[in-house]
């Protein structure tokens, strides 16, 4: 590789990383908004999280080197499935009836990030993937505890309720093993 491509790639990466920062900020901030208490912007955006979670750990088990950021992907898709089910079922219930259906794709934010994943040379994938996990968990904490604490639906702040601390252990282990890691 010349080192114009190196550079370039390099300036790729930073770009994405920023990005994925923004990105971070603005789901934080929705998250703190209106996803703290209404029911269908909360509902779209633990569905569109979890759609995002198990995305990004199929492609960390694909391309994470270390055995540990592997082992964290296989978690993140076990846990964010169940939290999917978990949430269908929530919106199966008579306290749920008139908030509108769960998307079926991921947003063009995290879409977004994950091309950014996808994109990341092998030697930066563990970071970058760690990265963007602590971005999106952090956003999701906001997002459980602001429901669980001030929603708008009995059911959904259940849900929020139960599923809030399987995500701060999930924020606490990808600080851990980003600081384990280097």
């Amino acid at each position: 590789m010349t080192e114009r491509n190196e550079k370039h790639g390099a300036l790729h990466r930073a770009v994405d990383k920023a990005a994925d920062a923004m990105g971070g900020m603005a789901g934080r901030a929705s998250a703190n908004t209106a996803g703290s208490h209404s029911a269908a912007a909360f509902a779209q955006n633990a569905a569109i999280g979890d759609m995002y979670e198990i995305a990004a750990g199929k492609l960390a088990l694909q391309h994470a080197s270390h055995p540990l950021v592997k082992e964290a992907a296989v978690k993140m898709i076990d846990d964010h499935s169940t939290s999917t089910h978990q949430l269908r079922s929530a919106m199966l219930m008579n306290e749920t009836k008139g908030v509108p259906a769960l998307p079926d794709k991921i947003d063009a934010r995290r879409k977004t990030m994950l091309d950014h994943l996808q994109a990341t040379p092998a030697d930066k994938f563990d970071a970058t993937y760690l990265d963007q996990q602590i971005l999106a968990h952090k956003e999701t904490v906001d997002l459980m505890t602001g429901y669980r604490d001030s929603g708008d639906n009995a059911q959904l702040r259940s849900f929020a309720e139960g599923t809030a601390p399987v995500v701060q252990r999930h924020l606490a282990h990808m600080e851990k093993l980003k600081a384990q890691l280097g």
